[in-house]
């Protein structure tokens, strides 16, 4: 088994952000390296976590923007909608690092308050 299908194991086949699971509805999971390995990241599981495609691109720079559709509003709402999906990557990146049982913590009531069924 590779380390991606293990680590979808791992996380029940559930995005980790969002709690979007198998099947992803218009879309599909994948696995981010927590620190990315140009920064030096590895491939251990502690480095690595499942996100449904729309989180993953919100967390790239170079993918965020035309996954969200961006240059289809308006050049003066434009910048807006830009600072909200940089404040989101910001918010994302800072949760990725929490430690996994802080992280799970989060996860659980964040999860409980948007009506998102667990996987077990």
């Amino acid at each position: 088994m590779s380390y991606r299908e293990l680590v979808k194991k791992r996380d029940k086949n559930q995005c980790q952000i969002c709690g979007e699971n198998t099947p992803v509805p218009y879309g599909r999971l994948e696995v981010h390296h927590i620190v990315p390995r140009y920064k030096g990241g590895n491939d251990e599981s502690e480095n690595l976590i499942t996100l449904c495609d729309l989180c993953h691109a919100v967390l790239h720079p170079h993918m965020g923007p035309s996954w969200v559709g961006l240059s289809k509003f308006l050049p003066e709402e434009q910048k807006i909608k830009r600072y909200e999906l940089e404040s989101a990557q910001k918010e994302f990146e800072r949760f990725l690092h929490y430690p996994i049982k802080e992280r799970r913590c989060i996860q659980s009531e964040m999860w409980f308050q948007w009506g998102v069924r667990v996987n077990r």
